[in-house]
């Protein structure tokens, strides 16, 4: 059966799902060989004009970037050149982009403030490592939602000035990476002038705005007009778009957004207190709590997780007839094993979850390349992607418990911060990780013990004896 493309870039990454690919760029998923870690990769391709000696030297600033870590800044983990090709490894891509989130939802006030704090708190930690001068466009910054909690990453590596550095041609368009867009460009960057922390700030006052009145504060008929009013007109009165917008949020605002970059905040730090402060006076309602957790017997009706004890975890999660580790738990660091070339099956499935307590084993199908396992919680209005409820009859699932994906040429696992937490053999996954998911691991959701498989793959021999 034929497999897919198994190249590995830099003799260490092999690519998985492709993201974006255009130009001199392309976006991917993939794993390291090495370590089986699951990363983020971006390729650039070398112009064939360009001097490869100078190349290191383009990429001397990620060592500074490499030291950023901070849950609001995504991590680079590595770079490296690849014959014709530059390669950066990061964490892996993680939920939507907030350019989505402004296409397609609707965003209250309260939360504009808290996505823009988690911005402001990103921006902290670049410019503590003396790192200022970014595109915080709306594609470059994602929003991972677990349960109620948004959490906002500044995606921006510095690819722009590296494209601009290889003489990359941009295709003036909004999605190119490589275009300066006016619209989000701070007035310094449209009049080449000096860059730092000030445009930062700038940019998170144009975002606040955007995310507040779900318009740009300044769009012209052609990209050279859009550049004209944003770095010569007046913060428009954001309450001609969104009303009763109080007063000391557009102050926030128009504070960002001075032309002058000395009339800004003067640190992230400053922006981020005055942001907080804004928060405690525009508070309108109490979060939602979680739900609470008590020891006395849950309602089978209710959204409630229970939490089962150590013992009740060993026991769920013990090997059948006492015969200890499997062999793939003790090789759970083992390459990932070729997948078949007709995933998706013609049905449509990418993989099974096989349960095989109770008189009947099941063979729960995973349809989608990416979907989340949980518990149906219907009081909260919360359903995941596959719903265990039927086979767990003590309530140990989360609502939102784990994530599967199929990255094109591996799948992966990632714990979704359940309260019971997820194991990937003996491995008890550290939460928003994503781990590499082999055909035949035993999988545990709380108590719930599952074996993954892969359609077309033949189990191994030694999970062959235990089942039997």
């Amino acid at each position: 059966m034929p497999q897919r493309d198994a190249r590995l870039i830099g003799g260490v990454y092999r690519i998985g799902q492709t993201i974006t690919s255009g130009g001199m760029l392309t976006t991917s998923t993939a794993y390291n060989h090495n370590t089986n870690d699951v990363v983020g990769l971006y390729i650039l391709d070398i112009p064939p004009t360009e001097q490869l000696d100078a190349l290191p030297t383009l990429l001397k600033p990620y060592e500074k970037r490499r030291l950023v870590n901070s849950p609001h800044t995504l991590r680079v983990l590595d770079w490296g050149i690849d014959d014709t090709r530059i390669y950066i490894a990061t964490d892996p891509p993680r939920g939507i982009t907030l350019q989505h989130v402004l296409d397609t939802e609707n965003i209250t006030l309260e939360r504009a403030l808290e996505l823009c704090r988690q911005i402001t708190i990103g921006l902290q930690a670049l410019h503590a490592a003396g790192i200022s001068g970014l595109d915080l466009r709306p594609q470059l910054i994602t929003v991972d939602t677990v349960g109620i909690q948004d959490r906002v990453q500044i995606d921006d590596i510095g690819l722009r000035p590296l494209l601009q550095a290889l003489h990359y041609i941009n295709l003036q368009s909004s999605y190119d990476i490589g275009y300066l867009d006016p619209r989000y460009a701070p007035p310094e960057y449209i009049n080449y002038q000096r860059s730092g922390p000030w445009s930062d700030i700038y940019q998170a006052g144009l975002l606040l705005f955007t995310l507040i009145t779900g318009r740009l504060p300044f769009v012209g008929r052609t990209a050279a007009e859009t550049g004209i009013l944003q770095a010569n007109s007046p913060v428009p009165r954001m309450r001609v778009f969104k009303h009763q917008t109080p007063d000391e949020v557009q102050q926030l605002v128009e504070r960002t957004m001075a032309k002058e970059p000395a009339r800004r905040f003067s640190s992230a730090t400053e922006l981020l207190k005055a942001l907080e402060t804004l928060q405690s006076q525009t508070q309108t309602s109490v979060p939602i709590p979680a739900a609470k957790e008590t020891n006395t017997a849950p309602d089978k009706n209710a959204g409630y997780t229970a939490e089962i004890s150590q013992a009740e975890m060993e026991a769920a999660i013990k090997k059948p007839g006492g015969q200890g580790e499997s062999a793939s738990s003790r090789n759970i660091a083992k390459n990932a094993q070729p997948i078949p070339a007709n995933i998706p099956t013609e049905q449509g499935v990418y993989a099974y979850l096989r349960y095989e307590k109770g008189e009947y084993p099941q063979r729960i199908a995973i349809t989608e390349s990416s979907i989340i396992v949980g518990r149906l919680d219907p009081k909260r209005g919360l359903s995941p992607d596959l719903d265990l409820s039927h086979i767990d009859p003590k309530m140990s699932i989360s609502r939102q418990h784990a994530r599967i994906r199929f990255e094109g040429t591996f799948f992966t696992i990632e714990d979704l911060k359940s309260r019971n937490k997820t194991r990937l053999e003996n491995l008890v996954l550290t939460p928003l990780k994503p781990e590499l998911l082999n055909h035949g691991a035993q999988l545990s959701f709380g108590s719930v013990r599952l074996r993954f498989e892969v359609p077309g793959m033949e189990t191994p021999p030694t999970q062959k004896n235990v089942r039997n």
